[in-house]
């Protein structure tokens, strides 16, 4: 009996050690290149997973993993792509796109990529149980619930001056800060609502103490919202999201930038695309435009920056183009003559940016070379046009306003004739968030989620691509590239 007992053991020990490496082996890409000679897997991490689990996958060393792609010595970050180590006799060779195509296999719950010649499986990103939206007739309704979240401060609004403010007054006024959004808002609903659309829109001023907005969640009218627009700090909207998660109600956020926002919880909506998705961005263009060139990464050393930096480095490696990491001191010695010049400038700081641009317009003769500012040149003010023409600089913006739209057109005459005042980006944000959101409750109806990733609706100034992780919320990743081209930016997308 202590014979078979200790079989048995041996057999459940074997059995789930078995199991367990063939879960591994399930995140295993099937991309292969060749770089110097050499074979590499092309393997993106996927929220939760660890180089341990990776390593196995593979069934490599973790220190090749981590020889192959130093940048990871900082840690793993999602969507971030590495080279693994592959042997010699293994897969067929594949020129990997980005960012794999995934949706959600209803039978098991997990991503799977769909074949082309599938005719059988529904495109798109549908949650266990659902089928597409275009087929839920249960999720339209007569008349739609949206809650308008915002910080009004209304208690703060007696004490405005309204005999001829001055503009410091005008910007110091916390019950102003964010009304133009509000305006935008609006709107955007009056449009939609002489096209047919019936809604119950709720606006409410939440307190910004955590206390008062655990308070006004207690409304019983909360819990009939088909949607939810949060235009509040990320505290607050960190309680709202966690009751809209346990409610099932969509709830979006429509300015920040934080990637923590989406993680767990996949009923919020990002519009606002991160660093992250930045970084992708860039590698992605760089490797569809200018694969044969010689690219080199310098940055500044805010936390973030770095971070962004080696992330962008990694990408573009595992991509095959010829990228380096070079300090600011040795850039000009590192350019290549023959051949055009890739530089990439990382930084938060305009002092940083200048000094970069200045020395490549005074010790760049005979080179060739385009520069790409990230992140967020275009929010310094006073740069030096002629530096960035010289340089043929890039920029990569999330939205962007052209005047010449006569959709444009049409809005500010509309907002100056409503309000007697011009629109800001707030308002343009504003109006643009409604008529997307509210067009696809129109549409779809509640279930307008399970078709985020196909919903192709224009806005003002930009174009949402929204895409998710399994477990996560939904961030959009669409980034314009512009150019800086006779004093002016040209939209280069």
């Amino acid at each position: 009996m202590r014979y078979l007992l200790f079989f048995g053991w041996i057999f459940l020990l074997t059995t789930n050690q078995v199991l367990a490496q063939g879960g591994y082996k399930q995140i295993r890409s099937d991309q292969i290149r060749i770089i110097d000679g050499k074979r590499f897997f092309v393997h993106q991490v996927k929220r939760g997973q660890t180089l341990y689990s990776i390593a196995k996958a593979y069934e490599v060393e973790m220190q090749d993993v981590i020889d192959t792609n130093p940048a990871i010595k900082k840690g793993l970050k999602a969507n971030q792509l590495l080279l693994i180590p592959a042997p010699e006799e293994e897969l067929p060779i594949v020129i990997p796109p980005l960012v794999e195509p995934d949706v959600i296999d209803p039978s098991v719950g997990e991503y799977r990529d769909v074949p082309d010649e599938d005719p059988d499986f529904p495109t798109g990103n549908y949650l266990t149980g659902q089928l597409p939206c275009s087929m839920m007739p249960e999720s339209r309704k007569e008349v739609y619930n949206v809650a308008l979240l915002m910080h009004f401060f209304l208690r703060e609004a007696d004490s405005i001056n309204t005999e001829n403010p001055s503009q410091q007054e005008i910007e110091n006024y916390n019950s102003l800060r964010y009304i133009q959004f509000y305006e935008g808002f609006l709107l955007a609903v009056d449009s939609l609502r002489k096209t047919g659309l019936n809604l119950n829109l709720y606006v409410y001023d939440v307190d910004p103490n955590a206390s008062g907005t655990y308070a006004f969640l207690k409304k019983p009218e909360m819990k009939k919202m088909d949607l939810i627009i949060g235009m509040l700090f990320h505290r607050n909207f960190e309680i709202v999201a966690s009751w809209a998660r346990d409610r099932r109600i969509p709830v979006v956020s429509p300015i920040s930038e934080r990637e923590s926002q989406v993680e767990g919880n996949p009923m919020v909506i990002k519009v606002r695309p991160s660093y992250t998705s930045e970084g992708i961005a860039l590698a992605e263009y760089l490797s569809q435009n200018h694969y044969y060139s010689h690219t080199l990464l310098t940055h500044s050393w805010e936390p973030e920056v770095r971070t962004m930096a080696n992330q962008i480095y990694a990408n573009c490696h595992a991509l095959g183009l010829d990228v380096s990491m070079v300090d600011q001191e040795n850039l000009i010695n590192r350019l290549n003559r023959g051949v055009e010049n890739i530089v990439v400038v990382l930084s938060t700081q305009k002092p940083y940016a200048l000094n970069i641009l200045s020395q490549l317009n005074a010790n760049t003769m005979g080179y060739t070379f385009t520069v790409f500012g990230l992140p967020r040149w275009d929010q310094f003010e006073g740069m030096d046009y002629e530096y960035l023409e010289k340089s043929r600089a890039h920029i990569l913006v999330p939205s962007w306003i052209d005047y010449n739209n006569p959709e444009v057109q049409r809005l500010v005459m509309l907002f100056r004739e409503t309000y007697k005042t011009d629109p800001d980006n707030l308002a343009f944000q504003g109006y643009d968030v409604a008529w997307y959101f509210l067009n696809a409750l129109q549409r779809y109806g509640t279930g307008f989620t399970n078709c985020l990733r196909e919903i192709t609706i224009k806005t003002l100034q930009t174009v949402y691509k929204f895409r998710q992780q399994n477990g996560d919320g939904w961030e959009n990743h669409h980034w314009e590239m512009f150019r800086y081209d006779n004093y002016s930016l040209t939209p280069l997308n």
